[in-house]
């Protein structure tokens, strides 16, 4: 039986992550014979899902959310014993990652690409005791993106990292 876990952060897409989580699961569902969904709601929800997932031995985890999200996910199978394939659909303010791998950013587009036949390897680094796919930031850069909150992101999109 093939399982499959789809973590949702019910804030990002300008808060339309729902709409599009209803077609994420009804393409799951015709490669999956079990389709878990999870839905975030503080910081560190999306890496404890994915580790669970992965102790559990999911074949699959799939991520809607942005960079953020998509990263906790990342921290909480690195260093797993089972590691599922990983997999995630860009519904952030800036979706760095999916710009990186040319996924398309428009969250209906990169539901239509998903394919599960064809996987590829991603690299990731690790800072201390901290994983990351693309993008390693410090100082000041760092303090402004964790204090831009969720509404201003809905409000503002990326403009709201500038302010």
């Amino acid at each position: 039986m093939k399982k499959v876990l789809l973590i949702v952060n019910p804030a990002s897409g300008g808060e339309q992550a729902k709409a599009f989580e209803e077609v994420a699961r009804d393409k799951l569902t015709h490669h999956f014979d079990h389709v878990d969904t999870r839905y975030t709601k503080d910081i560190g929800d999306a890496k404890d899902f994915a580790r669970e997932a992965s102790k559990e031995h999911y074949d699959s985890i799939f991520v809607m959310g942005g960079d953020g999200t998509v990263n906790e996910a990342v921290n909480g199978i690195a260093e797993q014993d089972y590691v599922p394939k990983f997999g995630f659909l860009p519904l952030g303010t800036v979706n760095d990652l999916a710009r990186a791998l040319e996924i398309p950013l428009d969250p209906q587009e990169a539901i239509d690409c998903l394919t599960f036949e064809q996987t590829r390897p991603l690299d990731i680094g690790k800072v201390n005791d901290s994983y990351f796919t693309n993008i390693v930031a410090i100082g000041n850069i760092t303090a402004s993106i964790n204090n831009v909150d969720d509404k201003q992101k809905t409000a503002l999109g990326p403009m709201a990292y500038v302010l």
